[in-house]
């Protein structure tokens, strides 16, 4: 939706104020609207943007950025809810699967497994910018991106430590502590230790995070924090889908249970280790004029062992499987550097924005796959989990071997134009992206090698204007652009391909009353990406002229009826096809996979007063709507409705609050998404747990 998520108040609010607490997150000066890069609130911006705060994270049991992201209007997460090693979601139709951690982007290749994931409880908020952001911040996907606000150390001395248990053998423990080390500097750290069971049998999770802070004022007019990021997944799972007959159909021996894992104990598992070390530099030039330096450089690593199934056997039972292995690493740096500016006259008002951002990486991949030699095949009507002899695997039969290196550099100008009650947001981006993939494979003995490059630049823009009435209202309209780099060559042209673009047109309305009761958004848009390679159905030809149109409407609302009750409610309507793919005509007007059409959810929150004061109770109801089977749309996965429940009770007196929690309260078996008939996976069972929360 197209604005701050105002009013959603957690089980900490002081009840004795009677008032709606607003989500305005900001923990240093040097904050930054994600939206714009400036210090202009979400709900001035002439943009879509939705804010979720820490508190919200943790009432609704929010443990992963997918799960946060379940009552936003425009969003579609969790399409396969069981697994953990990235947070997968569409914005507006179109997937993305990496976050913005602090503004920066969290580095990855973007082609294998590693993707680095920030803690739900080391994240201050999230900001999910909705519509194309290249004018930003450069690479992005289309449908806009997610970025997670860091936790910064503040003045005030708290700590706070957390303790969870709950189903599928949850164990939790959660420290917060922050204070003032003298006054000029301070400091917070954020630790964390989780394991659990996963939703499939025999899949496990395991996390340890550490995340000390120190800001330090070198003068009155400068501060730096420097922050470190160490995050250790022992245990993750990973994508391991079942096909569609005896999850979505019947099969022989009837349906498969919920909890049915095609993977096997001794081989399937998931492990990642990333170190993020980086500093955060404001300094005020003076009155008008600020420098804003923010660097972060990443070293992470993961290993996967992993099987995929072939086809699955006439007898539509007996599912063949291959084992495959990526052991992939990734180091670099990424650094956005921002002046800042206000120029003044009597009647206009230009607040400026000149960057230049950069990032660099290099990664190594090491892929290893049986093709179906020697695997155990798995019998679905009675699932065994521990056939696999992980010695007599061929491994090496098929192999790859990759050094990726990658490069962006992008300069981008904005000036936000303020005329009374009119703002007019005109910015700019230019990016130049280069990256090689040196491969060497080894097929039955055989060695051989390629190198894939990419050299590509790209201008990226984006107008838009607000207008603001007395009377609490607003009405804005947005035209902006995207690009993602391709690699490849046109079969038919002979010339490299050049970037996937995308365009939107937006116009919407947002309201906020003057007691901040109420806020209520709403935003129409058509998007469209263009330059999209598309492939014959064999693969045998690729070019580069496909088009997919996403168009729809979202509406927000969150209003506190009395002082004790509030809601949040949205809906999306979602109208998304593929409007040109010459080389397969079938596609063309059909809804690409993951995309739900229709999505909607309310949420309700009621704290008690008088004997129960400090009681909470809150309930939510999330529906989404029938995704496609597969990219032919030759049938469909059904909709879904879930249940989420919370109740917490705040004691003051101890500085305590308890907690208890349910996602998927009527523990619906229904099936999250699938890509095509081989491939699908299971929504997410009913899960509880029980925490307490102590603040010294």
């Amino acid at each position: 939706m197209s604005a701050v998520i105002a009013g959603q108040v957690s089980a900490q609010t002081d009840q004795s104020s009677n008032e709606l607490e607003h989500i305005e997150v900001h923990p240093l000066q040097a904050y930054r609207n994600t939206a714009t890069k400036s210090s202009v609130k979400p709900i001035e911006s002439p943009v879509s943007i939705s804010v979720i705060d820490q508190s919200l994270l943790q009432l609704r049991q929010a443990d992963t950025v997918s799960k946060a992201l379940r009552y936003v209007s425009g969003v579609t997460t969790e399409s396969r809810p069981t697994i953990t090693i990235f947070d997968q979601f569409t914005i507006r139709g179109f997937t993305t699967y990496q976050t913005f951690y602090d503004g920066l982007p969290l580095l990855t290749n973007n082609n294998w497994n590693l993707y680095p994931q920030v803690d739900a409880f080391a994240t201050e908020s999230l900001e999910i910018l909705k519509g194309p952001a290249s004018s930003l911040y450069g690479v992005v996907p289309p449908g806009g991106l997610v970025n997670q606000v860091a936790k910064y150390p503040e003045k005030e001395d708290e700590t706070i430590v957390r303790l969870a248990v709950g189903s599928d053998n949850l164990l939790e423990l959660g420290l917060d502590s922050a204070d003032e080390i003298d006054e000029n500097s301070r400091y917070r750290i954020v630790a964390l230790g989780r394991s659990r069971d996963g939703y499939q049998q025999t899949t496990e999770t395991e996390r340890y995070t550490f995340a000390p802070s120190l800001t330090m004022d070198i003068s009155d007019a400068t501060e730096v924090s420097l922050t470190a990021y160490y995050q250790e997944d022992p245990q993750m799972v990973p994508s391991t889908p079942l096909p569609s007959v005896g999850t979505l159909f019947e099969a022989p021996y009837g349906k498969l249970a919920p909890d049915t894992y095609a993977g096997d104990k001794n081989w399937n598992q998931f492990s990642r280790d990333v170190l993020m070390l980086g500093y955060k530099l404001h300094h005020e030039i003076n009155d008008a004029w600020s420098v804003l330096q923010k660097l972060r450089y990443t070293d992470a690593d993961a290993l996967q062992q992993n099987t995929y199934h072939n086809t699955l056997a006439e007898d539509e039972v007996t599912l063949l499987r291959s084992a495959y292995l990526t052991d992939e690493t990734i180091d670099g740096v990424t650094v956005d550097t921002q002046l800042s500016g206000i120029v003044d006259n009597e009647t206009i008002s230009h607040q400026l924005l000149f960057g230049m951002d950069y990032q660099e990486s290099d990664s190594q991949v090491a892929y290893k796959d049986t093709l179906g030699m020697q695997t155990p095949v798995l019998a679905l009507n009675n699932i065994d989990n521990e056939l696999f002899d992980v010695d007599a695997l061929p491994l090496s039969f098929y192999q790859e071997d990759h050094q990726i290196d990658i490069r962006q550099l992008g300069f981008y100008a904005q000036d936000e134009i303020t005329l009374g009650s009119i703002t007019v947001l005109l910015n700019g981006r230019y990016d130049h992206y280069d990256s090689t993939d040196e491969v060497a494979n080894i097929y039955a003995q055989s060695a051989y090698g390629s190198t894939a490059t990419i050299d590509q630049s790209q201008f990226s823009g984006r107008v838009a204007a607000m207008y603001r009435f007395e009377s609490g209202w607003r009405i804005y309209a947005n035209y902006s652009e995207s690009f993602e780099p391709v690699t490849g060559t046109d079969a038919q042209t002979g010339e490299a391909f050049k970037p996937t673009t995308a365009n939107q047109t937006e116009v919407g309305t947002k309201f906020q009353s003057a007691s901040g009761k109420t806020t209520f958004t709403a935003a129409y848009f058509v998007l469209n990406k263009q330059n999209v390679v598309v492939n014959t159905p064999d693969f045998a030809r690729q070019t580069q002229n496909g088009e997919v149109q996403s168009k729809g409407g979202e509406l927000e609302l969150s209003h506190q009826f009395t002082p004790q009750l509030t809601i949040q409610a949205n809906a999306t309507l979602l109208d998304m096809e593929v409007t040109d793919n010459p080389l397969d005509q079938k596609l063309i007007g059909k809804t690409p996979v993951w995309v739900a059409e229709e999505t909607a959810s309310v949420w309700a929150n009621y704290f008690f007063d008088d004997l129960l004061q400090g009681l909470t109770a809150g309930a939510g109801v999330r529906y989404v709507g029938e995704t496609q089977l597969d990219k032919y749309n030759s049938d469909t996965v059904p909709s879904y409705t879930l249940i989420d429940a919370v109740l917490s009770y705040d004691i003051p007196t101890y500085d305590m609050t308890l907690s208890g929690s349910v996602s998927n309260l009527t523990d619906n078996d229904y099936v999250g998404a699938c890509f095509d008939a081989g491939n699908c996976w299971f929504g997410a069972q009913r899960r509880f747990e029980f925490a307490l929360q102590k603040r010294f």
